[in-house]
């Protein structure tokens, strides 16, 4: 049975990273676990004991911040290595860092990583994992039918660029959604409402071909699992 821990920056990501484990490899037999960290600290849960139906176990960690993201991985690595886990994924956003501080922020995280021989490896959402949505743009209507392509472009906002181009999806997702008086706000109910509008289709064939970050990271969490 495989064992991975996944560490990310906050509520939406652990959430968005549910979501693809249990509806891209639920026929694998994954196991799916979630943590938070507090004060600091992260409990890690064992993995079953009776394992026979299950391929891999998956350890989510809500970081509840940016910087907490590599801190948890260098504090939990000797634990989950002792704990013979077979990977460590992290998963980031660069905002508030902009785009110019991308390389910079990639090659810290780098020269951080914890030395061992269990396989770690960090990504960061160019600039939130909110751009990932920005990039599946049928979703929108279905959050609210009147928010057909034509109404978002008259409202100021061309989805049709690369995702990785707007300096703050969150607020740009938020925006789009208030010309009809919605609000993206990254409560859980909010959150939910999107994944839910996000069509897997339309993700599958154009975003992730399409969008560097979310296919190199869709990448590793098929490897990490399968």
């Amino acid at each position: 049975m495989k064992k991975v821990a996944i560490f990310v920056e906050g509520m939406t990501e652990q959430k968005f990273v549910v979501m693809f484990l249990t509806e891209w490899f639920n026929s694998l037999g994954i196991h799916v676990e979630l943590a938070k960290q507090l004060h600091g600290k992260v409990a890690l849960k064992a993995a079953p004991l009776h394992a026979e139906n299950i391929s891999a176990y998956v350890l989510v960690v809500d970081c509840a911040s940016d910087e907490q993201v590599m801190t948890q991985i260098r504090d939990q690595y000797a634990s989950l290595q002792k704990a013979n886990y077979t990977a460590i994924i992290g998963l980031r956003d660069v905002f508030p860092k902009t785009h110019a501080e991308i390389g910079l922020l990639r090659r810290g995280l780098q020269s951080s990583m914890p030395n061992g021989t269990l396989k770690t490896e960090i990504h960061l959402a160019e600039m939130e994992v909110e751009a990932w949505f920005l990039a599946e743009g049928t979703h929108f209507a279905r959050v609210n039918s009147s928010l057909t392509p034509t109404r978002i472009r008259q409202g100021g906002f061309d989805i049709t660029q690369p995702c990785e181009n707007w300096a703050n999806p969150a607020k740009t997702l938020h925006q789009i959604y208030k010309l009809e008086g919605l609000a993206y706000k990254k409560s859980a109910k909010q959150v939910k409402r999107t994944l839910d509008a996000l069509s897997r289709t339309e993700l599958a064939i154009h975003v992730i071909p399409s969008v560097r970050s979310l296919g190199e990271f869709v990448d590793a969490l098929g490897a990490a699992v399968t």
